[in-house]
């Protein structure tokens, strides 16, 4: 995580998270790795709700209720893998034949894409039907955290064409950015541009050291990890009018970026979600961000101010309102003003992300 070393691509380690008293949950495991590590128990449906600042676990001892029972994603949009080929999703369980790492949904919700277990990139149907190979992993090389990138058509701004690209990252040159199109298959990866911000004052974007991309909204507009092996930074990346970027957010890591308001005829407010050292833990912020050089965007949000272990894997709402992150005990959701009290979505441990529409 941030300040602590290079840890971009090992994102295994154990962590927890104790959250405001008396809801109190611990440690959490990433499936983020082309090896076939990581992966955990495949969670079954369940419960319908989730048990919130009235169920109380301690970091050492089983939560309360059945690990395995509980499933409160119906009508959450929150979907939970764990590098099985699972993906719990509004109330089920979806098998999609294959394992299913670092998923992220297109913008209407219908396709998924993904690493599969021998790190090739794949997108799949929302039911895990259609699989397609979009670009083969030549071996020797992790990639990980797919995003889409879409752009409508803009004929009265620039003639701004339609795009449809996935971002994904590489440890091609010690961690790189790569694209292809969604509709790709077995195609060959492009490097992704990484301009910076024109104008005075503006400054060299690095070219190396980037991974865990995340995008949203319908202006182009994307974030990114650097880690420069000492500490970690976030970037933004708009391409919109014309690709340009910059430092976005000192000192964070993991983001997960949404536009919020945004429509097709109407740019809305880039909200990041990202985890940073508080002492000796990792805490989950939430922060507006500007799309250039002018203007100072509001401070973060500290989601868990009272987290006496590690949180890590946050995922942000298409509408910004809830902050979903991954512990030991399982997945928690949270409100995004900070308001009202965690609960659990489920209690196997996983990557969260949602699912737009559903």
């Amino acid at each position: 995580m941030a300040g602590q070393g290079s840890k971009m691509w090992a994102r295994a380690a154990m962590c927890a998270a104790a959250l405001v008293t008396p809801l109190v949950v611990s440690g959490c495991q990433s499936a983020t790795n082309a090896t076939g590590t990581g992966g955990a128990v495949a969670p079954q449906a369940g419960a319908s709700s989730a048990p919130s600042a009235g169920v109380s676990t301690s970091p050492s001892a089983a939560p309360t209720s059945a690990p395995s029972q509980l499933n409160a994603t119906a009508g959450t949009g929150v979907t939970i893998s764990d590098g099985s080929g699972k993906i719990l999703m509004n109330g089920r369980v979806v098998d999609f034949g294959t394992r299913v790492i670092d998923p992220s949904w297109s913008p209407d919700g219908s396709r998924v894409v993904f690493i599969d277990g021998a790190g090739n990139l794949v997108v799949a149907n929302a039911d895990g039907s259609g699989r397609v190979e979009a670009a083969h992993n030549p071996g020797g090389l992790t990639w990980s955290h797919p995003t889409w990138q879409t752009t409508q058509a803009d004929p009265q701004d620039g003639n701004i064409p339609e795009r449809d690209n996935i971002f994904f990252a590489s440890t091609v040159g010690g961690g790189t950015l790569w694209e292809v199109p969604t509709t790709a298959h077995d195609a060959q990866p492009k490097q992704l541009p990484l301009n910076r911000y024109s104008g005075n004052g503006s400054v060299a974007v690095p070219a190396n050291g980037n991974t865990w991309p995340s995008g949203g909204g319908h202006f182009g507009g994307a974030v990114y990890e650097y880690d420069n092996g000492n500490a970690s930074d976030v970037y933004v990346r708009d391409d919109y009018l014309r690709q340009q970027g910059g430092l976005a957010i000192k000192d964070a890591a993991e983001p997960g970026y949404v536009l919020v308001g945004s429509s097709s005829t109407s740019e809305g407010t880039p909200e990041v979600v990202f985890i940073r050292r508080v002492g000796a833990h990792e805490h989950v912020f939430v922060q507006e961000i500007g799309t250039s050089t002018g203007g100072t965007p509001a401070g973060p949000r500290d989601l868990t101010p009272n987290a006496t272990t590690d949180c890590t894997k946050p995922a942000i709402s298409p509408d910004g309102k809830t902050v979903v992150f991954s512990t030991s005990s399982g997945v928690v959701t949270v409100a995004a003003d900070g308001s009202g009290a965690p609960a659990f979505v489920t209690h196997t441990p996983g990557f969260p992300a949602f699912r737009p529409g559903s």
